[in-house]
Parts: C-alpha cells; sequence; structure tokens
C-alpha cells in the first residue's frame, strides 16, 4: 500500500500534468484545481481519521457513552423525584401531626386549667373552713372571757353589796347558822 508522502506527490505531479493538457479550457483556472485540491485533500483526511485512527469507533463509544449518560441521568432524575415524593409525604404527614399535637396540648391545657381550678376552689373552701373554725374558736374564747369577766364582776359586786348592806347582826346570825350546819354534819357524819 502506498504511503501518504507518495500519494500527495502524485496528485501535485498529476495537477501539473493536467494544466499542461487543458491549457486554456476551464480545466486550466487555477481556482478549480484548488478546489479539487481541497476535495482530495478532505478525501484523504477522511480516510486516515476513519481507517487508521478510527475516529468513528471514538465517535461511537462517545455516543455510547453519551446515551448511558442520559439514561443514568434519567434514573437518578426519577430516584430523585420519588425521594422528593416520600418527603412531601413525611411533610403533608408532619402537618397532621403537628395538628394532632396541638389538639392535644390544647385538651391537656384545658384539662389543667379545670384541675386548677378545681384545686384553688378545694384551697379557698380549706381556707374558709379554716377561718370559721378560728373564728369560732375565738368566739368561744372571748364568751369564756366574757363570762368570766361577768362572774368575777358580779362576785365583786356582790361583795361591795353584802358588805354596805350587811349589818354586824346579820353577821352574827349568817356565822351561827353556818355553825350549826357545821356542827349537825360533824355529828351526822359521826353517828
Amino acid at each position: 500500500m502506498p504511503g501518504l508522502p507518495d500519494l500527495l506527490s502524485a496528485i501535485i505531479h498529476s495537477q501539473s500534468c493536467c494544466l499542461a493538457l487543458f491549457e486554456g479550457s476551464l480545466l486550466s483556472n487555477p481556482d478549480v484545481w484548488r478546489v479539487a485540491n481541497l476535495l482530495v485533500f478532505v478525501a484523504i483526511l477522511v480516510y486516515i481519521l476513519r481507517n487508521k485512527i478510527g475516529i468513528g469507533k471514538v465517535f461511537d463509544q462517545r455516543g455510547q457513552s453519551i446515551v448511558k449518560d442520559l439514561e443514568e441521568a434519567r434514573r437518578e432524575k426519577q430516584e430523585a423525584q420519588q425521594r422528593l415524593d416520600e418527603v412531601l409525604d413525611r411533610l403533608k404527614k408532619l402537618d397532621q401531626e403537628v395538628a394532632e399535637i396541638k389538639a392535644q396540648a390544647e385538651l391537656e391545657a384545658q384539662k389543667e386549667d379545670e384541675r386548677l381550678r378545681l384545686a384553688a376552689e378545694a384551697d379557698a373552701d380549706k381556707i374558709q373552713q379554716t377561718a370559721r373554725r378560728e373564728i369560732e374558736g375565738a368566739m368561744k374564747a372571748a364568751r369564756a372571757e366574757l363570762r368570766a369577766f361577768v362572774s368575777e364582776n358580779a362576785v365583786t359586786m356582790a361583795e361591795g353589796l353584802i358588805r354596805r348592806e350587811m349589818r354586824p347582826e346579820d353577821s352574827s346570825r349568817i356565822l351561827s347558822e353556818y355553825a350549826r350546819e357545821l356542827a349537825g354534819k360533824a355529828d351526822g357524819g359521826h353517828g
């Protein structure tokens, strides 16, 4: 198989031969030959890239890699969407749980308010009962003190009245009667 330098020299040699043959015709125009040379060069370049370097395989492999990457990206997107759906479901459930917790907390707060109200009423009743007992005790003590005071004053007043009204003969008579009573008790107790 001829090498690239041989091929290029053949092309250049064929161009000069052709120029000599076709002078004065369309083929004698150098621009036509430049285009022809460019086409030949591109054809050779495509041949070399495809067969010698294997650019077709590279493009095929790159295409397969791109397809594989696209499939993986699609799969990852589906997984991400699935995770997003799961998170959204959890958030919905979380909202429901928050509402349930809030309702439960409100119910417990109402129960606690009722319990505190009942405890306050019970404490108020106990305080009232204690106050009543203390008042009743104070009233009993005051009545007893008043009775003692009245009794003491009555005795004092009676004493004063007796001293004022009593004459010496009354005193002697009371003493003799008292002595007789004592003697009668003494005789009756012995005999």
